[in-house]
């Protein structure tokens, strides 16, 4: 589970856990609109450093929220080379002709070979996964010794670099806001947040109730469900299966044997779960009394009023800039 942030509560004593829920998530939207107001990285970077502030100031961990950004890390790298490769607007900042030959392309089968026997026993899997890539560049930059295939010229604009840049950092500027929110909020919490702030649809005849509930319980059970996944894969490395190497089709077959133990037990934990809440007369639809009630505070005023001063600062500088 601790491979998987999103969706965790970890308990603390700091300001931002006694905070209402309802303004933690009203500043958490204020926030991430404010973040899509941004129009460059110098400006992604203030807010993160922003976010990093909150992190530092409510004594949350730091590397706690950066494990949140593991499972983006492959998306960030594909959109930040496809900006890099594909936008050629601007002036260009680096260009270097490229060879592919016989002795680059040996290196390159060489690499991978290494890269993906190697790569189980390495803890520090992306900056590993960089190296990989930054060697396989100085491969087809630098060896042309021999037969030359093909000859291309390689050129990264400014614009390019700028807007995978921005797009990179605006993605862990998003995630580190949400997994603020989760972290800092119990899912009961969450649950009675949702539920107020969706009460106007009762005007179209949407129950909040069920929505909120719905909700909630997926945040909650995506870290319940990972480290079903993390015990069904230990327990079948036990007996001999490698989900790290292989062919595709031997690949497909372990992915194959993990969904369904997974799916099994995501039935019964939602057996297990209806019993429960049958147990607690439980009624979607009908009014309840509660154990638990909110309470608005002045430091919630005062966090709403700055949340909305940041979207607002945000807005400006679109349109000033």
């Amino acid at each position: 589970m601790n491979n998987f942030v999103l969706g965790q509560y970890v308990p603390g004593k700091s300001y931002i856990y006694k905070l209402d829920p309802r303004v933690k998530i009203i500043s958490t939207i204020l926030l991430m609109v404010a973040v899509f107001f941004l129009k460059n990285y110098y400006e992604m970077l203030g807010a993160i450093g922003f976010t990093l502030i909150i992190l530092l100031t409510s004594r949350i961990s730091i590397f706690k929220a950066l494990k949140g950004l593991r499972p983006l890390l492959m998306l960030s790298i594909f959109v930040f080379l496809f900006q890099i490769f594909f936008n050629k607007s601007g002036y260009v900042i680096h260009s270097k002709e490229m060879y592919l030959s016989i002795d680059s392309i040996v290196a390159i089968v060489l690499l991978t070979l290494i890269y993906f026997l190697t790569k189980k026993y390495i803890k520090l899997n992306f900056l590993y996964f960089l190296l990989f890539l930054t060697l396989i560049y100085f491969s087809l930059a630098y060896l042309n010794n021999f037969y030359t295939f093909l000859t291309f010229n390689l050129e990264i604009y400014k614009n390019g670099l700028d807007m995978s840049l921005f797009i990179f950092f605006r993605l862990i500027a998003i995630v580190f806001i949400a997994t603020l929110l989760t972290l800092s909020t119990k899912p009961t919490d969450l649950t009675l947040g949702i539920e107020f702030l969706l009460k106007p649809l009762k005007v179209i005849k949407i129950n909040p109730e069920e929505i909120a509930l719905i909700i909630t319980i997926a945040l909650r059970y995506i870290p319940t469900i990972m480290d079903e996944a993390y015990k069904i894969m230990d327990a079948q490395a036990s007996r001999g299966a490698d989900f790290k190497s292989g062919s595709i089709v031997k690949k497909v077959k372990i992915i194959v044997s993990l969904l369904v133990p997974m799916f099994v037990m995501s039935f019964e934990r939602s057996d297990e779960l209806a019993d429960a809440m049958l147990s607690r007369n439980f009624v979607p639809g009908k009014k309840k009394t509660r154990y638990h009630v909110l309470k608005w505070k002045t430091i919630d005023t005062f966090v709403l009023i700055f949340s909305i001063l940041v979207l607002g600062g945000a807005i400006c500088l679109s349109i000033l800039l």
